[in-house]
């Protein structure tokens, strides 16, 4: 066996030292003949590397273990020794074509008394590849640091603050160039002021140990101010000593800021006007509240648009949002420097004033009722309005700053139970008044709930044979402690607190169910409030009544008043010719003491005209009186409409309103108001409610 096949055979059990340590040695290793290329011995580490047997090595040169692109420059490093005595980075194939990426060392060699070369191999393709990994790791934290939307900075603070890092979005914030900061201190870019500000910053953060924030106002440098939002951490130190680095970063807040503020500034502003809002004057007068005194008292004005609504409804909305900010324009004129004018909601302002003297606030109110008494301009139409103000003064009314509220409420609400267009300063007696007005509407409530209303019924006669037509429904409230409530004193809180609307339903219903049991010839008369008229069940309440009482619609005869056409003529009209279909009667109440009673008759034909009482007293001896009644049979004539007169109370009324030509009459006269068992004996007697001189 030659030395060469030897070379080829597994050393099982090494027969000198060379061929031992050459065999068993961990990195793999080879002898090649420099001329023919061919491998003359390889060890046991290059076979298990490689994967090739050792008698593919016997059949290989080393240009076989190389890609074709490796290979011309194996051989010129062959031919001129190139890597010799030194390391090369070279690429080797395995026996399964993977590649390899190795460093070689070549030594010239003797070996079986020919040249050779020796080529010792370390395998670098981990290495390689974890450095490659750390590089592009480094790259992909570098893109990440360059391409986040905040600021990121290093400095040195061993080098008088010199930036080691500072990313693209650090530029953008300062107006600065990354390139033409790194390697920099603050003092060389910044002025002497921001870089102080830099430096305690800088400061706290290396002796704090954890991280701090600030925020800051900075200019770039284009002069632009910024809000930055920073945080700075010192680096710990590799050897545990003393940190030398700190990191930094920042966050451009400016616009957030600036949406915040807007945000505030909503919150607390009206957005139709501008001006401060419900929250705003909270806040305000509490702190004012405080801190008044009798010597600088502050004065509270509450202001209503009186019937605002009615512009919104004719106008449009547009229209009642101009007024509102015409309205707001002209407080803003008449107040002084210092003083509130906020929008508490709908057409509700509130003005806060500091003032010495309540005479100075009573010409101010009065300065304010004549500013708005003034037209506006809606869309090139003049529009008058008034307003109602409640006033209450601090330290004199109240010292808290939510009973000042409640007081100037109830300055308001006195203001507006005064005729409205006026102004009231706050009195002890409208809190009292407030407090019955609060324990009525409860006691209404249980009034309600406990049956404790009752309806009354008054005699209506007609004269053409002085016979009984019919009663009307009045509803008396039986009270436990206090007896018999009149109606004026709680059906103007029951319109109020939307009591009527119940109250009204059951007033309906009884006044049906008392009604069925009489002779078919006689007449109810029911009075509805205007608030029912603005509920859309009103007409399924009026079904729901005849059907359970069985009563014949034309017997029920529903009275109005002219209210309910100021509310809202367009429901109201439909409503009307609606229950005048179903064969209801429709009177009208209180005739002659509106405004527009003329128009409605036009509007709508109505069943019959009261005449109200206020012009059947004294119609013995007052001309005009009695021109009236004359003008109101002239009327009911004309529109064929029965005309009935109430308020009788003298023969000579009576005669009088008989000669004119009244169709029916109602009064004490006649008959005060009664039980239905005394109305029902009344039906069942007979007889002609009218005293006997005065029947005709």
């Amino acid at each position: 066996m030659t030395g060469l096949q030897k070379a080829f055979v597994p050393i099982d059990a090494p027969n000198d030292d060379f061929q031992s340590l050459f065999a068993t040695h961990p990195s793999p290793m080879w002898v090649y003949d420099p001329g023919s290329l061919r491998f003359l011995i390889v060890n046991n580490a290059a076979v298990d590397l490689y994967g090739y047997s050792r008698q593919d090595y016997a059949r290989m040169t080393v240009l076989d273990i190389r890609p074709e692109q490796e290979r011309k420059r194996m051989l010129d490093a062959v031919q001129r020794r190139t890597d010799m005595e030194r390391a090369e980075r070279w690429t080797h194939l395995k026996a399964n074509g993977e590649t390899l990426e190795v460093l070689t060392y070549g030594r010239a060699v003797r070996f079986d008394g020919r040249d050779a070369i020796l080529a010792i191999v370390q395998d670098r393709t981990e290495v390689n590849a974890a450095q490659r990994q750390v590089s592009d790791t480094r790259s992909m934290l570098d893109s990440i640091v360059d391409n986040l939307p905040v600021g990121v900075f290093v400095k040195d603070m061993e080098e008088d603050g010199r930036y080691v890092l500072f990313n693209e979005a650090c530029g953008g914030i300062v107006g600065y160039d990354p390139k033409d900061i790194v390697g920099k201190s603050d003092r060389i870019i910044f002025d002497d002021r921001q870089t102080d500000i830099f430096r305690e910053q800088d400061s706290r953060a290396l002796g704090a140990g954890t991280t701090i924030s600030f925020e800051e106002t900075m200019q770039r440098a284009d002069g632009t101010p910024r809000i930055l939002r920073t945080i700075k951490r010192a680096l710990p130190a590799l050897d545990g000593g003393a940190p030398r680095y700190v990191l930094g970063i920042s966050h451009d807040v400016t616009e957030e800021r600036s949406v915040e503020a807007r945000l505030a500034y909503m919150a607390m502003h009206d957005a139709l006007t501008g001006l401060p809002n419900r929250a705003f004057f909270a806040d305000h007068i509490q702190r004012e509240a405080r801190i008044a005194t009798a010597e600088n008292p502050l004065a509270l004005l509450y202001l209503d648009v009186d019937h605002f609504k009615h512009i919104n409804d004719s106008k449009g909305h547009a229209a009642g949002d101009a007024l509102l900010c015409q309205v707001a324009a002209r407080l803003m004129q008449l107040v002084a420097d210092g003083d509130l004018v906020a929008r508490l909601g709908g057409d509700e302002f509130a003005l806060l004033l500091s003032s010495e003297q309540r005479e100075s606030i009573e010409r101010f109110a009065e300065r304010l009722l004549r500013s708005l008494s003034a037209p506006f301009d809606l869309d090139g139409v003049n529009e008058h309005v008034t307003c109602s103000i409640g006033i209450a003064l601090a330290p004199e009314h109240a010292e808290d700053d939510d009973v000042l509220m409640r007081n100037a409420d109830l300055a308001l609400y006195a203001a507006k139970e005064s005729g409205r267009s006026t102004y009231r300063f706050y009195l002890p007696e409208m809190r009292l008044e407030a407090e019955r007005r609060h324990m009525l509407t409860a006691e209404l409530h249980e009034a309600l709930l406990k049956g404790q209303f009752e309806l009354h019924y008054q005699p209506i006669v007609q004269l053409d044979d002085d016979g009984l037509a019919g009663f009307e429904a009045l509803i008396r409230w039986r009270h436990p402690v206090r007896g018999l409530v009149p109606p004026m004193e709680f059906i103007p809180l029951a319109e109020e607190t939307g009591l009527i609307v119940q109250i009204g339903e059951w007033v309906l219903r009884e006044a049906c169910r008392a009604a069925a049991a009489w002779p078919s010839h006689l007449k109810i008369a029911v009075n509805l409030s205007v608030c029912q008229f603005r509920h859309n069940s009103l007409l399924a309440t009026v079904v729901c009544a005849l059907d359970e009482t069985g009563l014949r619609p034309e017997r029920l005869e529903i009275e109005i008043t002219e209210s309910v056409f100021l509310a809202d003529v367009d429901q109201s009209l439909p409503l009307l010719r609606a229950l005048k279909e179903l064969g209801i009667r429709i009177a009208i109440d209180d005739f002659g003491t509106g405004y527009s009673s003329f128009s409605y008759l036009r509007a709508f034909a109505f069943d019959k005209i009261k005449l109200d009482r206020s012009f059947v007293s004294g119609i013995e001896t007052d001309p005009g009186n009695l021109a009236i009644v004359r003008a109101v049979v002239g009327i009911g004539s004309g529109f064929n409409a029965t005309t009935l007169a109430e308020g009788i109370e003298t023969e000579e009324q009576l005669q009088k309103l008989r000669a004119e030509g009244f169709s029916e009459v109602q009064g004490f006269l006649l008959g005060r108001p009664m039980l239905e068992a005394e109305a029902q004996a009344l039906i069942e007697g007979g007889a002609s409610p009218l005293p006997i001189g005065a029947r005709g």
